[in-house]
């Protein structure tokens, strides 16, 4: 008798690295155990995904899930379930306003991680200080391989120090992350409009175009002098694109992200969403968002990520009157997956395998996770998200995760959604209901 494998999930559309085939995927102890057309061999649990695409989880490099500061936004199980809703089954969590740069720090957000996650995890190192940069290796020791740094408040590192930290980074083939406005440049900005206004659209002037082309130019000019991989977060602006192709072609080792929120918002609907649209960096214009796009379809920018970050709304609200004073930041992890599927392949502006690449594969890649994680072989993580192209259904929060009850995409149509969720062989979401539990992730250490 052939013995019974954990999980077969059986009639899909499987993105491979090679392209889309239809067949089946048998799951043994969590891992990808064989990929045919037909007659594998019967699982313990059998899924038939009824012709529908298969995918990698979704990897989500950029999400703030757990501050203790402000566990009224978000929180490690309330953050993660969110995710495996929306098809993400890695994150890579980022510090928000308490850092990750000691021991003791690191080893709390671990452990916290372990016993609350729903899904698996992984941590950048941050934000970093100049005082830090000598703790890398350290770091290091506790599976952390990249590090967060700022050109601009409130946790500005000097042009010169970043480059610092990029020799020690280096040394372990660790990648910088590294948040890209430049401090002069906001400050010349900010002056006047800051003594005259304070309604939404004086935050988002503020915030320039040259402000991000300047210290992406600066930060990948110390790139290519210390030979360490470079990720340049959340682009917005047309220029800093130019600027990150320019590097390419020269074989330097630089990556990009942009957000979701920049490829569906500009600077227009800050008008009517006001301070529930304020994120650092700003919204831009039309022409960045149209560059944007060609810029993540042509491989300059290489991933997109949630840059999750929610306040409450009585945070928010504050914006209405002062700007100012209401924190930055958007919920985004659980729409990451169903907005590119509907904006960028349902449009016609990426290609399916172009998605796969920039939300699973690149990723796994650029942090370190890959074969592991972000593809669909022999042996990888039974980590697979099942999609119905043709579902078509509005955003409303009511629906969604998120503690802090809104999102920006509100009553937003999208056609194109997970529907199953599945993270090292087990159901973790499906129709939107969470199925696992906390504690199932697991803390992935990158040495």
């Amino acid at each position: 008798m052939v013995p019974l494998v954990e999980l077969v999930v059986r009639n899909g559309r499987i993105v491979l690295p090679e392209g889309i085939v239809n067949g089946e995927i048998s799951v043994e102890n969590g891992r990808i155990c064989r990929i045919a057309v037909s007659g594998l061999p019967k699982g313990d649990l059998e899924i038939d995904a009824k012709s529908r695409i298969i995918i990698p989880g979704a990897i989500d490099a950029h999400a703030h899930l757990y501050d203790k500061k402000f566990l009224n936004r978000e929180d490690f199980t309330s953050g993660s379930s969110a995710a495996a809703a929306g098809g993400v089954t890695t994150v890579i969590v980022m510090p928000l306003d308490s850092p990750f740069i000691s021991g003791p720090s690191i080893d709390e957000v671990i452990k916290l991680g372990c016993k609350k996650s729903v899904i698996d995890f992984a941590l950048h190192a941050g934000n970093m200080t100049p005082e830090s940069i000598k703790k890398v290796l350290e770091i290091n020791s506790l599976g952390i391989k990249s590090f967060k740094a700022f050109t601009c408040e409130p946790y500005q590192m000097s042009y010169d120090s970043i480059e610092e930290l990029m020799i020690y980074v280096k040394a372990i083939n660790g990648v910088a992350f590294v948040h890209a406005e430049d401090q002069k440049v906001l400050n010349k900005a900010a002056k006047n409009l800051r003594e005259k206004r304070k309604d939404p659209l004086a935050h988002a002037e503020s915030r320039t175009n040259e402000a991000e082309e300047r210290a992406v130019r600066k930060v990948l000019e110390s790139s290519g002098r210390t030979g360490c991989r470079t990720h340049i977060a959340h682009v917005t602006a047309r220029q800093s694109c130019e600027v990150i192709e320019k590097a390419k072609k020269k074989r330097e080792h630089v990556s990009a992200e942009t957000c979701p929120h920049f490829l569906v918002f500009t600077r227009e609907d800050v008008e009517k969403k006001g301070p529930y649209l304020k994120v650092n960096p700003s919204l831009k214009l039309d022409g960045d968002r149209a560059e944007l796009w060609n810029a993540l379809r042509k491989g300059i920018i290489d991933i997109v990520a949630s840059d999750h970050a929610p306040a409450s709304k009585e945070e928010k609200e504050i914006g209405w009157t002062d700007i100012w004073e209401a924190p930055s930041g958007i919920p985004g992890v659980e729409t990451l997956l169903p907005i590119m599927l509907s904006e960028g392949v349902g449009k016609g502006r990426l290609m399916l395998e172009q998605l796969v690449d920039s939300l699973c594969t690149k990723p796994a890649l650029l942090f370190d996770l890959y074969p592991r994680k972000g593809v669909i072989q022999e042996g990888s993580d039974a980590d697979l998200v099942i999609l119905d192209f043709k579902e078509e259904v509005r955003i409303s929060a009511d629906r969604l995760h998120y503690k802090v009850g809104w999102t920006p995409y509100e009553g937003m149509k999208v056609k194109g959604v997970p529907t199953t969720t599945i993270l090292r062989g087990s159901v973790v979401a499906e129709e939107g209901k969470i199925l696992g539990s906390p504690g199932y992730g697991k803390f992935l250490a990158r040495w």
